[in-house]
């Protein structure tokens, strides 16, 4: 296909069933109208919020970072409060920053970038394990404020497993619920909970047969502090 009174590309090439959004899609990556799939100037420039990724206060005023759908996170954009009409949008992102959410791996992929975040002293990796060990959440490269909660042995969070318009056992909600009452200005934290926690000798190293990870020290300052996270 292409748009009319434009020679058709040699490397533009679309399938016969494509949706009719996709062509539209298409059309505005490659510039070009067509008045037959409703693609004019006037409209060539317009595109979908495919959600809000981040959100911050500057001078007073309101920005959300705009994840647009069929765009790489390279040309996510933050844009002013005045600019999304969608309601809906900001519903979606207020009940998402009560989530923890991260990007969904194998365990087997998660067991691999363990290694990698052990040494480098960090881990965002999270068990979805409601039911079984078979998907890991990683909030390293994907995911809200929640991913900043920090740990402690002695937390005022609570971590829990929940479905939301979902009913795959595989695929909970983390979601995070208080504990007790919180202090205005207190800093929120829950227990990590990390593979191996219960185990507090002074070995630096964890010695189960299914690996060896270094073990990370724990700082949280606690009263029942166990000493490591894992």
């Amino acid at each position: 296909m292409a748009a009319a009174g434009v020679e058709a590309r040699g490397a533009w090439c679309v399938p016969c069933l494509v949706s009719l959004d996709t062509l539209q899609e298409l059309c505005r990556k490659e510039k070009l109208t067509c008045k037959s799939i409703g693609i004019t100037k006037r409209n060539l420039n317009n595109y979908e919020v495919e959600y809000l990724c981040d959100y911050k206060v500057v001078k007073d005023m309101e920005y959300y970072l705009v994840k647009w759908k069929g765009w790489p996170d390279s040309t996510n954009t933050w844009e002013p409060l005045q600019n999304l009409k969608c309601p809906l949008l900001l519903q979606q992102f207020s009940n998402d920053k009560r989530n923890y959410l991260s990007q969904v791996i194998t365990s087997e992929e998660a067991e691999r970038r363990g290694q990698l975040y052990d040494n480098k002293g960090i881990t965002y990796l999270f068990d979805l394990d409601y039911e079984s060990d078979e998907f890991t959440v990683d909030a390293a490269r994907y995911g809200n404020v929640s991913h900043f909660v920090n740990h402690s042995c002695d937390p005022n969070l609570q971590v829990f497993n929940v479905f939301i318009d979902n009913l795959d056992t595989r695929l909970p909600r983390i979601a995070l619920f208080s504990t007790r009452t919180i202090n205005a200005g207190e800093e929120l934290t829950f227990d990590y909970q990390m593979k191996g926690s219960g185990d507090i000798s002074s070995d630096s190293i964890d010695h189960s047969p299914a690996k060896k990870r270094v073990r990370t020290v724990c700082k949280c300052g606690a009263v029942t502090c166990r000493g490591y996270l894992n």
